[in-house]
């Protein structure tokens, strides 16, 4: 049995794999290269043998890089050279990965625009290395790393390392002399900058940062009104500690705290089951042998109605939940409250009788423990997102000139993204925050 289940498996399996190669081939015909790359890739996934999937992919990946030189071309002509650079290098990248090498026309292409997108490096990078701002050579570097390379520039690049050097550790010192106080992302900041400037600094902050926590505790009230009381407070238990592994993975924690964060943790439970005692009637029919009335000598089969009548317990349930937890942090009150409510009927008895096809029946009560478990599962994300909007709101806004740089830092681990923070990096190091984050590991 096994082996025609296995033979059945294996032509589905194969089956799905040309489909997808079909379904490439049709994206390929109307143009579509990469969702048609993507289809091959995915039957390789699923074989990696199939040979029509390998062929399309080559095929696909390098209609990709044609059609790539194409857009390089037209961004050259139309004097954007940062995009037609940033193109280039993208291919290049590409062709690295795939282990594609260029052949005849496409070859041809490929070096016309090389050789113009070397002499624009050489002039962007002596731009640059002008600019007193050599993070944003640094990044050029990062950013060209496969044009640069194949360029063969690092000769030319040289001579411009000692004055990089030296503007780069006179950044490092200006920035060191604001780290003092509380500023604690800024020293990890200006640790790791100056490092990767080989200049030695000393840094010196207050002992404890007062903005953040070296732990958290929940004050619980619990109401658990329900005989299986032991059980929801193990649940309860299991959530405050995914709570507080939330908080120790959150920006408000830290070793080098000594303040507690508080916070209130309430789960109101309130649950009644109502039972009314009553009887119940199952008509059935039977057959029995009776004496004909017209023939008295003769018996005859007569259906005969018949009604059983049992004792049932019907039950009805109310359950309620109210659940929460609120507490004070940075002069803000973080808090999130949840209630639900449940209304069950159930039935139950205890009869057993075949001829009127009745079975006992058991009540089908409300799961108590399971009905608690849904209403705690989303509280630690909450809890995380509370905490991360909180974080936002404390540094996420503009601030004094001299808290400026601090707060930028803060607010860039958790949203990249804000104006504030990438203006105050530009001003600062001529790059955006994403571009230093991937420079310095920030």
């Amino acid at each position: 049995m096994r082996k025609p289940l296995y033979i059945l498996a294996l032509a589905f399996s194969l089956s799905a794999c040309t489909s997808l190669v079909e379904k490439g081939d049709k994206l390929y015909q109307q143009g579509l290269y990469q969702q048609a790359a993507a289809l091959y890739e995915q039957a390789l996934a699923e074989d990696a043998e199939d040979i029509k999937a390998q062929q399309g992919l080559a095929v696909a990946r390098n209609k990709i890089v044609d059609r790539g030189l194409i857009e390089v071309r037209m961004l050259r002509l139309a004097g954007n050279f940062t995009g037609a650079a940033q193109k280039l290098e993208t291919i290049l990248r590409n062709q690295s990965k795939w282990s594609l090498e260029s052949f005849g026309a496409q070859a041809a292409t490929q070096n016309e625009e090389l050789g113009h997108m070397n002499r624009w490096l050489s002039k962007e990078a002596k731009s640059l290395s002008n600019s007193q701002q050599p993070d944003r050579f640094r990044w050029f570097e990062s950013q060209y790393a496969y044009l640069l390379n194949n360029a063969q520039m690092s000769d030319e690049l040289t001579q411009y390392k000692v004055q990089l050097n030296q503007d780069g550790k006179s950044r490092c010192l200006s920035l060191a002399e604001h780290v003092h106080g509380q500023r604690f992302y800024l020293r990890q900041f200006v640790h790791k900058y100056c490092l990767a400037w080989h200049q030695p600094v000393s840094l010196k902050l207050d002992n404890y940062d007062q903005s953040r926590f070296n732990r958290v505790r929940f004050d619980t009230q619990l109401n658990l009104g329900s005989f299986e009381s032991t059980a929801q407070r193990y649940l309860v238990e299991n959530t405050l500690i995914d709570m507080r592994n939330a908080f120790q993975k959150s920006l408000w924690y830290t070793s080098q705290a000594k303040q507690s964060a508080r916070f209130q943790f309430s789960t109101d439970i309130t649950y009644d089951r109502q039972v009314r005692h009553t009887q119940q009637e199952k008509r059935y029919m039977v057959t029995e042998s009776r004496v004909d009335p017209q023939n008295s000598e003769k018996r005859i089969e007569v259906d005969i109605e018949r009604v059983y009548i049992y004792p049932i317990s019907e039950y009805q349930e109310y359950y309620t939940v109210r659940l929460g937890y609120k507490g004070m942090m940075a002069g803000q009150m973080v808090s999130h409250q949840h209630s639900s409510s449940e209304v069950n009927s159930t039935k139950s008895h205890t009869a057993n009788y075949k001829e009127a096809q009745i079975k006992p029946l058991a009540a089908n009560f409300l799961n108590l423990n399971e009905l608690l478990k849904v209403q705690l599962r989303p509280l630690p994300g909450q809890y995380t997102s509370d905490l991360n909007a909180l974080w936002k709101l404390q540094y996420c806004q503009h601030s004094a000139a001299e808290s400026v740089a601090e707060n930028a830092l803060r607010c860039g681990k958790i949203n990249p993204n804000e104006d504030f923070v990438n203006h105050w990096f530009r001003q600062e190091f001529g790059v955006d925050y994403k571009a230093m984050q991937s420079l310095y590991s920030l």
